[in-house]
């Protein structure tokens, strides 16, 4: 197990106490940190992991790239240092990848966050839990917050590339060798610390839009790689609704009538969204409606910035 961290000391040890306390160990447990400066070095040394100290940062590509080279074993386990597994998440991702042609098998956010810091990470959490759960089944994005994979997979696809610092895990998934299959299971589980405030949310997507849109646009199928990466997460009804409104808005300064189009895209919205906010209704319809007015907020962000993301490259042609 490879667990890379920076500055991880609200969260590493509940980390290295769910790895601990599974059903089935892991043969050894490396922690990477990457040039911490909290208590970080001191919380992993306090359990019986093994610990390589980078400095300075490197970033997550670089400190998964290094712990998987010091690796031994046949599977390779990553996991974020904010995450708490569930006691028999171990033994579900090695039952899942003992099938025939899987070779990655990446786990679900479970709905409720390692620790509740407020509102905004009450939705992101169920926001990541929805999706990633209803993408079981083969995928094509590679996300490494909790995934296993075969080391002669990892070796083959050449590890991450450092030079990313965001959309490194996006971007692995690209170069997938085309007779291995990656796997979400919802029956690997981990409890996720996720954002907590509205600012750093838009911005964290805003980031990872732009950087997957990139990544998305420069793809292209190989034969000796798996399909081209694409996502479903938010779903292009429900982004296509979000850019309706953000139009037809300011329209109703004209026309009362015109007023009634940002009306029907709001409905259409809530239409896209409906799995998401009948789960959110089960805790209450003033909690359905906070979950509406973020995951508005949330998917107009993804859509703007992953146009442009999209156009950016053609801008910089033309003005080459």
């Amino acid at each position: 197990m490879v667990i890379p961290c920076h500055n991880a000391a609200k969260t590493l040890a509940r980390c290295l106490s769910a790895v601990y306390a599974q059903s089935a160990l892991p043969v050894e447990v490396i922690v990477v940190d990457d040039a911490s400066t909290d208590a970080t070095a001191a919380i992993a040394a306090g359990f019986p992991c093994r610990t390589i100290t980078v400095d300075p940062n490197r970033g997550p590509a670089a400190a998964r790239n290094l712990g998987a080279a010091r690796a031994v074993g046949e599977v390779l386990f990553f996991l974020d240092a904010d995450i708490e597994l569930r006691p028999d998440a171990l033994a579900s991702a090695a039952a899942a990848l003992a099938a025939p042609g899987v070779g990655l098998v990446q786990g679900v956010y479970a709905a409720e966050p390692m620790i509740d810091d407020g509102p905004v990470e009450r939705y992101k959490t169920l926001f990541e839990h929805r999706w990633r759960t209803a993408a079981a089944g083969p995928t094509d994005v590679t996300l490494f917050a909790l995934t296993a994979i075969r080391t002669e997979v990892f070796t083959a696809a050449r590890g991450f590339d450092e030079t990313l610092r965001s959309g490194e895990d996006v971007e692995f998934g690209s170069r997938l060798p085309a007779r291995w299959t990656a796997v979400t299971d919802p029956a690997v589980v981990g409890r996720h610390d996720d954002v907590d405030r509205l600012g750093a949310l838009l911005a964290e997507q805003w980031r990872r839009s732009l950087r997957f849109a990139e990544l998305l646009a420069r793809a292209r199928r190989s034969p000796s790689t798996s399909n081209t990466v694409r996502t479903g997460a938010y779903g292009p009804a429900a982004v296509l609704a979000a850019a309706a409104i953000a139009a037809t808005a300011p329209l109703a300064i004209w026309s009362p009538w015109l007023a009634l189009l940002p009306v029907l895209f709001t409905a259409a919205f809530a239409l896209a969204s409906a799995p998401l906010l009948t789960a959110a209704a089960a805790n209450g319809h003033r909690w359905a409606a906070t979950v509406f007015a973020l995951h508005l907020l949330y998917v107009g962000t993804a859509g703007l910035a992953s146009l442009v993301g999209v156009l950016r490259p053609a801008v910089w042609r033309v003005r080459a």
